[in-house]
This record gives C-alpha cells, sequence and structure tokens, in this order.
C-alpha cells in the first residue's frame, strides 16, 4: 500500500509544483531528507491531497493560509507557487494571506505578502515554485 500511495503522492507533487521543481526539490536531497521528502510524498500528498472532497487549487489554498499562520517563508514559497501553478489567482492569494493577517497578526501577513510578490514575479518571468 506505502509504494502505491507515495506513487500517488509523487503524481499530486508534480502536479502541484510541477515536474521542474520536484526533481530539483529531490535532487540535492541528502540521504535524511531523502527520507522525509519520501515520506510526505506518501502521506502528505499520497493520502490527504489524493482524498476527494477538496479540489487540488482548494488544498493549496489552505496550504497557503495554515503556512502564512506558521510563518514558514521557505515552505510558503514553494506552496504560493504550486497554488499559482494549479490555478490560484494572485488576487485569491493576497485575499487569504489579507484574511490571515486577522488571525497571525501583521508581521506574518506581511512577511507572506513578500512572498507572494516574490513568487509573482518568478511567475510572470516563467518560472515555477
Amino acid at each position: 500500500m506505502a509504494d502505491r500511495e507515495r506513487a500517488e503522492g509523487e503524481r499530486q507533487a508534480r502536479r502541484l509544483f510541477g515536474n521542474r521543481r520536484y526533481e530539483e526539490s529531490r535532487a540535492p536531497a541528502e540521504r535524511a531528507r531523502r527520507r522525509l521528502l519520501a515520506l510526505a510524498d506518501e502521506v502528505v500528498f499520497g493520502r490527504v491531497y489524493a482524498r476527494p472532497g477538496l479540489s487540488l487549487p482548494e488544498r493549496a489554498m489552505c496550504t497557503v493560509a495554515a503556512l502564512t499562520v506558521l510563518r514558514e517563508p521557505v515552505q510558503l514559497r514553494a506552496h504560493v507557487g504550486g497554488a499559482l501553478n494549479v490555478g490560484v489567482t494572485p488576487e485569491q492569494l493576497e485575499e487569504i494571506i489579507t484574511q490571515m493577517a486577522m488571525y497571525a497578526g501583521f508581521p506574518a501577513a506581511l512577511n507572506a505578502m513578500l512572498v507572494l510578490d516574490e513568487a509573482l514575479d518568478r511567475h510572470a518571468s516563467g518560472e515555477t515554485g
């Protein structure tokens, strides 16, 4: 079962991040990090993201909200890029971050807006992730 879920997780992650970003995130991974990424493929993407009930764009929006509140800029950068890849609009992302300012505070939201602005610049230039 784990192999099937890992394969489904890889498929979901590639849909979200794109093939290039997915490959780049795994290429430099050392042994321990690579094992954790394999677990993320299996559990996060293979079990949770693959569940019915929310679309991939909806899950991407939830993740952006959570990472904003958690003040995790590195992961937020990847997931904002992923959200844009699956059709979440810049306006929607801005609204999500603005909403999170009410719960996480303005510093967290301002930092997330900086990540969004940088991602929009990369997205406009054809870069992903």
